[in-house]
């Protein structure tokens, strides 16, 4: 399961007054905690400041204290295009969708840098309802990326969870969305966790419990905080139960760390 560590997300209140008052402790700081965690990218948001000085801002001051890539997260392409002209390796793109201007602004960019993308199943007309509609959308997407040179191995779709508060049957659509583009792609899939449990009680605990069926199901990346013990707990036991984890390496390195909790 790949970690893409959430916490460098201007929506943050305290991430947010960071970037602003260009606190480059905290931001290095947070970086290197998540890393130190466990996460395989760092995404970096900064959608709510000046957002395309600030990218670039991000990109540079965290890749001078982590090695991981980064998760560059806009709907803005250009945002986008300036972190990845400062940024070092491979990076992600998160997102592109069949949107038409998201499709327009991002896709030269992905063209032009060799990196993985997120590929979101909505188009014009919104987020859909049905799995079959999300089936198709993916497939759209896959092909569109295909004729244009992105390998396979590096688009992770989000067939996009909608919260579980507005229809009871919103996360058995996304975990047979994931069964089902599996089946038929046979692509990666990667998921945020905090949309399901939007405006119910004790988020965490669903987001955990998604997290494990998500894994279950076949997903390969989730978008989400490292340093959370639970679910960093449940992510490894799932691993192990589900054979991904040899001979327990990771969860004994774990427990002996003393980051397993009950």
């Amino acid at each position: 399961m790949l970690i893409i560590g959430e916490k460098l997300n201007s929506t943050i209140p305290a991430v947010r007054r960071a970037i602003e008052e260009k606190d480059v402790k905290y931001i290095q700081e947070l970086a290197v905690k998540q890393c130190e965690a466990g996460a395989d990218f760092i995404d970096v948001n900064t959608a709510m400041c000046d957002e395309v000085p600030d990218m670039e801002w991000m990109v540079r001051i965290i890749q001078e204290v982590v090695d991981v890539p980064l998760c560059i997260d806009s709907t803005n392409p250009a945002a986008i295009e300036k972190g990845l002209q400062v940024h070092k390796g491979k990076p992600m793109i998160n997102s592109i969708s069949m949107e038409k201007y998201r499709l327009e602004g991002i896709l030269p960019l992905i063209k032009e840098h060799d990196c993985s993308v997120v590929a979101l199943t909505t188009d014009d007309s919104g987020i859909p309802d049905t799995v079959e509609d999300r089936v198709r959308i993916a497939g759209e997407l896959i092909d569109i990326l295909e004729k244009n040179n992105v390998d396979r191995s590096d688009i992770y779709v989000d067939p996009l969870v909608l919260p579980v508060a507005v229809k009871t049957d919103n996360a058995v659509k996304f975990f047979q969305s994931i069964e089902e583009i599996k089946q038929h792609y046979n692509v990666k899939i990667i998921s945020g966790l905090s949309n399901v449990s939007h405006s119910l009680p004790k988020r965490k605990v669903i987001n955990k419990y998604f997290l494990t069926i998500c894994m279950s199901k076949g997903m390969d990346a989730a978008i989400m905080d490292p340093l959370d013990g639970s679910i960093m707990t449940a992510l490894l036991a799932t691993n192990l139960l589900l054979n991904k984890d040899r001979i327990c390496q990771k969860y004994l390195t774990a427990y002996r760390n003393e980051l397993i909790q009950d």
